[in-house]
C-alpha cells in the first residue's frame, strides 16, 4: 500500500512541480521507469529503517530522494500530508478542501 501511495505520489509530484513541461509533454517511459525504481526503493527504506528515519532521508535535497523537480511526498489515505520536503510547513494538514486561484478544489474533480 505504502509504495502505491508514494509511487502516485511521486509521478504526480514530478508532473505538479514541472507544470509547464508536464504541459508540453507526457513522461517519456524513461522517466516513468526512473521514478518507479526511486519508489521501489523508498518504500523499501521505510520498511528498513522506519517511516520516521525515512522521511527525514526523503527530505535532503541534491540527494537520490529529492533532485531536480523530482521528488517524493506522501498522504494519507484520509488527505492529510504526511511528507512535503518542498513545503515542510504542510506536514500534518489537510489540503483536500483547498481551492484553486479560480475557486476550484485543488484536488480530485471539481
Amino acid at each position: 500500500m505504502l509504495v502505491r501511495i508514494l509511487f502516485c505520489a511521486a509521478i504526480v509530484g514530478t508532473l505538479l512541480t514541472g507544470a509547464a513541461r508536464a504541459q508540453q509533454r507526457a513522461p517519456t517511459p524513461q522517466e516513468i521507469n526512473s521514478i518507479e525504481s526511486l519508489v521501489t526503493k523508498a518504500a523499501a527504506l521505510v520498511e528498513t529503517k522506519g517511516k520516521k528515519a525515512a522521511f527525514t532521508e526523503f527530505g535532503k535535497h541534491d540527494s537520490d530522494w529529492w533532485h531536480n523537480d523530482t521528488y517524493l511526498f506522501a498522504y494519507d489515505m484520509n488527505g492529510n500530508v504526511l511528507l512535503n520536503p518542498a513545503a515542510p510547513s504542510r506536514v500534518g494538514t489537510n489540503p483536500t478542501a483547498e481551492k484553486d486561484a479560480n475557486g476550484k478544489h485543488s484536488t480530485g474533480p471539481s
